[in-house]
């Protein structure tokens, strides 16, 4: 397989706590016309296989073909080198390239180091993109799952979609309170019920980044989320030591038994921002706050550029920028979308404050 700058494969992270359905849901998933050609990428100490038969057995098969057409892999260390020895393979045995890939976390996983990997691996990022992550969660069992473990927390937190499985074994007054609770965490996450792992593939691929401008709004979804904005250039700005007071304080809907508070916000500037001024804000911004920040989304309007951007960042790490047709900013505005653990909105403008010019006396 050889890298195509054109022609990125998509992947699909997906999530979701001990239990909540995951290999139910993949092996209805891989039997649907839409998932032909995928490469399944699941985790070797996973609870079951998809049905038994499909899981490699030994390091000699690392990659085995379903009868759906689809091809499975169990991940034997690092996931880079796990899709390379997929590729080789394939092209080994003169089959035909998988066409998206679906990779399966462990249910005690934070996906968020899979995530880093598909950003900053050299390999993998010449050659796949990021399509979106899908998290499920157990109707049954979800709050008090949220309310336990951290990595449930942060499955959710970071997802594009969450799927609420096992519906049928719960009343409404309780799903409707889980939908709170979820909502309470990622707002603008799409929720979809699913019963006994049956859902359309389409509901599972295809949250990924605007393709020509058709699904910025969709993929950012900045109106789901409590907006701020820039003080303004002559506001006092907070120097960078003084953001330890603007941190969360320990309360609040949010909060978790580990004391951590999910927080969420979308971050606008009216005026085109320079790309230096952007540089700079987010490096430090990341050096100081990375470990707090979950997830970022934006699209951003740079001065003296035509072409938005798309940026797309997990704690320190971000993808590079994508240039996006102008349609998808047409009104100017830059939105940043925050998902963060315990970070005051105030900690992200003020900051962004102290790298504007000051003002003209």
């Amino acid at each position: 397989m050889s890298p195509d700058d054109n022609v990125l494969i998509p992947v699909t992270v997906l999530t979701g706590f001990l239990g909540s359905g995951k290999t139910t849901l993949l092996n209805r998933l891989v039997r649907q016309s839409a998932m032909k050609d995928a490469l399944v990428v699941i985790n070797e100490f996973g609870d079951i296989g998809l049905d038994h038969r499909l899981v490699a057995e030994s390091d000699e098969h690392t990659v085995v073909e379903m009868s759906s057409g689809c091809l499975c892999c169990t991940i034997r260390g690092d996931l880079s080198r796990t899709v390379q020895q997929a590729c080789e393979a394939i092209e080994g045995e003169g089959g035909k390239p998988f066409s998206r890939v679906i990779i399966e976390t462990t249910g005690l996983a934070d996906p968020a180091p899979i995530l880093h990997t598909l950003m900053t691996d050299h390999w993998l990022a010449h050659r796949f993109s990021l399509d979106g992550v899908i998290c499920l969660v157990d109707s049954a069992s979800g709050i008090s799952t949220l309310n336990a473990h951290r990595e449930s927390q942060r499955q959710v937190a970071v997802a594009d979609r969450l799927l609420l499985t096992k519906t049928d074994l719960v009343d409404e007054e309780r799903l409707s309170r889980l939908a709170n609770h979820l909502a309470a965490i990622n707002p603008a996450a799409e929720q979809l019920q699913v019963r006994h792992g049956e859902l359309a593939a389409e509901h599972v691929v295809g949250s990924g980044l605007p393709a020509q401008g058709q699904r910025a709004e969709r993929w950012l979804q900045a109106a789901s989320y409590a907006q701020v904005s820039s003080p303004g250039v002559g506001m006092a700005p907070t120097t960078p030591g003084g953001l330890a007071s603007m941190m969360a304080p320990a309360s609040g809907p949010a909060l978790t038994r580990h004391g951590e508070q999910i927080r969420s916000f979308c971050f606008t500037v009216e005026q085109p921002i320079a790309p230096e001024l952007l540089e700079d804000w987010l490096d430090l911004l990341m050096s100081l706050l990375g470990d707090k920040i979950l997830r970022v989304k934006a699209i951003v309007k740079i001065a003296g550029r035509e072409q938005p951007l798309a940026l797309h960042g997990v704690q320190h790490i971000f993808h590079p920028p994508e240039p996006l047709p102008v349609e998808a900013c047409r009104d100017g505005v830059s939105r940043f979308v925050f998902i963060t653990n315990g970070v005051a909105p105030e900690a992200v403008t003020q900051l962004f404050d102290y790298f504007q010019p000051a003002p003209a006396t």
